[in-house]
């Protein structure tokens, strides 16, 4: 079966119809600058390699193409945190395994999909990759929801992941660094190295704020990244700057607002977008009345490289029965 480069009519033509991959802005690398969302690639093969691991799971098929002749297709898809959550069975896609492909075709005309759904050749479901909202689909854990006390809890993708409110309005020298930024060579989570922020906190995977005292410890399932809060509002004369930078918050009734300074990381985003030392980053974690939504906003201000600043939101939900898993990024 060989490519096809138009969009599909998938919900008609799977069982569980498409499988929207809610991941596309701020996955692990700009996996919109080399897959085309807006076109749905599908090929059938034999599985000849998989590799199921942080921060992407792959494979390689062995295809047929049109004119007869082998080729090879790698497939990449998301975290392998993501299929255990689904209690994914990794005998289902074994090396030598028949199986269709379905997801976003290659930018480049290349033999490349960032997957979507994994059948089998008479159409049933074998895995499905990309995140949704885990709402509904865990177990209630009575211990998590005894023990959660307003934003202290595991809280996870709420059905809206980060999204820019506005285009980004990169200065002239940000935008000859994008310019000159190529994806396949020069992002850094390439070689597993991990963002600062506020890259570091745009991502749609578990995260999880516990209270210690004076100071609030976020952790980031992605990357296993731990941020520190502190609650004295004062930064001191001799803070060191970090990838993660030093961050101060307060509370305004149920929103938590956190600005953080002394980031020292030379990226804004997944795009090659730079970022200055003199960053600021402002967040707003804000509660609904029961606790179990939590809005976000982050407002970053670069005066270097931004013409006016960049805001991001993004809807968080709670799920008792979800805790953070390691992810432990390898390079394949």
């Amino acid at each position: 079966m060989s490519v096809t480069s138009t969009r599909l009519a998938l919900g008609l033509a799977t069982p569980i119809g498409l499988l929207l991959l809610t991941c596309i802005a701020n996955a692990h690398h700009s996996t919109t600058a080399i897959f085309d969302p807006r076109q749905t690639a599908e090929v059938e093969g034999t599985i000849t390699d998989v590799f199921l691991r942080n921060p992407h799971i792959g494979m390689t098929l062995l295809v047929e193409s049109e004119t007869g002749e082998e080729e090879e297709w790698q497939i990449e898809g998301g975290t392998y945190n993501e299929l255990v959550r689904m209690n994914f069975d990794e005998s289902t896609i074994a090396v030598g395994t028949r199986v269709r492909v379905i997801g976003m075709a290659s930018r480049r005309g290349a033999n490349e999909i960032y997957l979507r759904q994994v059948l089998s050749p008479d159409g049933g479901v074998v895995m499905r990759a990309g995140v949704d909202t885990l709402s509904g689909n865990t177990e209630r854990d009575p211990a998590a929801e005894a023990a959660a006390q307003g934003i202290f809890r595991v809280w996870v993708n709420g059905g809206r992941i980060h999204r820019l409110r506005n285009p980004l309005s990169p200065t002239a020298a940000a935008e000859q660094a994008r310019a000159s930024w190529d994806p396949l060579t020069d992002d850094p989570s390439l070689r597993c190295q991990a963002p600062g922020m506020p890259n570091a906190n745009l991502n749609p995977y578990p995260i999880e704020f516990v209270d210690e005292g004076d100071r609030i410890v976020l952790r980031i399932e992605e990357w296993d990244a731990v941020r520190t809060i502190h609650l004295n509002g004062e930064i001191p004369d001799d803070v060191e700057s970090t990838p993660l930078g030093y961050s101060v918050g307060r509370w305004e009734d149920k929103t938590l607002v956190i600005e953080t300074s002394h980031v020292d990381y030379p990226l804004l985003d997944d795009s090659g977008t730079p970022m200055s030392s003199d960053v600021r980053i402002v967040e707003r974690y804000t509660l609904n009345e029961d606790d179990t939504r939590m809005d976000y906003e982050v407002i970053v201000t670069d005066p270097q490289y931004l013409e006016e600043p960049a805001v991001w939101d993004a809807v968080w939900a709670w799920e008792s029965g979800v805790q953070i898993r390691p992810f432990e990024c390898t390079v394949r």
